[in-house]
């Protein structure tokens, strides 16, 4: 959802006064809710639907007909479609939507007015491949920066939060997320660096007098929060489970640094303007990780010396033979010497920091 944000932004900018909605699910509703460029969400939840069907088919179908009828009365000139399916597109055209613009992933896009090949986000950014939707229409995407906006009243709660625990104006801090990647599901674990390397970094950091590291989690996360923080000791606060979205776009807009695995909280510290320090395993961080890199704000560490890595391709993370030796190979040390540079150099050239 992040990554669509410049797109997002390009489309007001290129037509500011058209009326511009967007079609999400909920988990993605709140993010959508904040965005200044929107002027209507449509929400499309698919278990929601299947609940409904089951209870009974016609609750199912009064459900699809009422959302379709209020896309229908909008009378939509254009639609880019995200999805790389042919389900949405589909409808549009029933709809009567004249220009549909998207991805013809694996010959999908038949339904679709303006169509790019691929057969998967491969060797750019997946901003870029939104960018190239842009170019069909005519439109230029100049500013690549994701965009969450913070609401004063969160800003407010962060506030009295730090002002309570004796956390002082000028005091650094740093974010820590051990777990995150929930949109991976049962696979989650393959794109998370190994707990201890969280805590021996954690330890390290924690010693300096004048940082204060604040661990983050969602409710599932907290024993492994839990760990974290009573590893790292008083230097470190854990605010797992503690924050709704907008409280936590504040703490981490607060945060000098933030340490995450690759993942949305990862896009959320950039979409605010964090320096951040990611690992990366099987997933290329030249596709899908923080962005833009031009910032000179984003360190992505990962191994650079095994032949297998990036093995997740077109949207397929093959079995793997070598026990995950692309996370368990990354050291701490290789962590902390990325810290050290985002700590020490506040407007740094971007880089890779590459371990083994």
């Amino acid at each position: 959802m992040l990554f669509s944000t410049p797109l997002i932004r390009a489309i007001r900018q290129a037509f500011p006064t058209a009326y511009l909605a967007y079609l999400c699910n909920r988990r993605t509703e709140e993010i959508l809710l904040r965005n200044p460029h929107l002027d209507e969400l449509f929400i499309y939840e698919k278990d929601e639907l299947v609940a409904l069907w089951r209870r009974h088919w016609w609750l199912g179908f009064q459900a699809v007909w009422a959302l379709l009828a209020r896309i229908r009365r909008r009378r939509f000139h254009v639609v880019f479609d995200l999805s790389l399916g042919e389900r949405y597109s589909f409808f549009l055209a029933l709809l009567g939507v004249p220009q549909r613009i998207g991805f013809d992933f694996r010959r999908r896009g038949r339904f679709l007015t303006h169509r790019l090949t691929m057969d998967g986000y491969d060797g750019q950014h997946v901003v870029e491949y939104y960018a190239q939707l842009l170019d069909m229409v005519g439109i230029r995407l100049r500013d690549r920066q994701f965009e969450l906006a913070m609401l004063e009243e969160d800003r407010l709660v962060v506030d009295r939060y730090l002002q309570e625990e004796g956390i002082e104006p000028g005091q650094r801090l740093i974010g820590m997320i051990p777990a995150g990647g929930v949109s991976w599901g049962g696979q989650a674990d393959f794109r998370r660096w190994f707990h201890e390397g969280f805590v021996t970094v954690g330890r390290a950091l924690g010693q300096r007098p004048d940082v204060k590291i604040l661990v983050f989690g969602e409710t599932r996360d907290a024993d492994a929060c839990a760990h974290l923080t009573a590893a790292i000791g008083p230097s470190a606060l854990n605010l797992s489970g503690r924050t709704a979205l907008g409280e936590f776009v504040a703490f981490i807009q607060r945060c000098e640094l933030v340490i995450a695995n690759d993942g949305g909280p990862i896009h959320i510290a950039a979409s605010q303007g964090a320096k951040t320090v990611s690992i990366f395993g099987p997933v290329d961080p030249d596709v899908y990780g923080p962005y833009p890199r031009s910032t000179g704000r984003h360190w992505v560490v990962y191994r650079d010396d095994l032949p297998c890595r990036p093995c997740y391709h077109r949207f397929k993370l093959p079995p793997c033979p070598y026990e995950r030796a692309c996370l368990t190979g990354v050291t701490p040390e290789d962590v902390l010497r990325a810290c050290e540079a985002a700590l020490t150099h506040p407007q740094a050239v971007c880089a890779n920091e590459p371990a083994g």
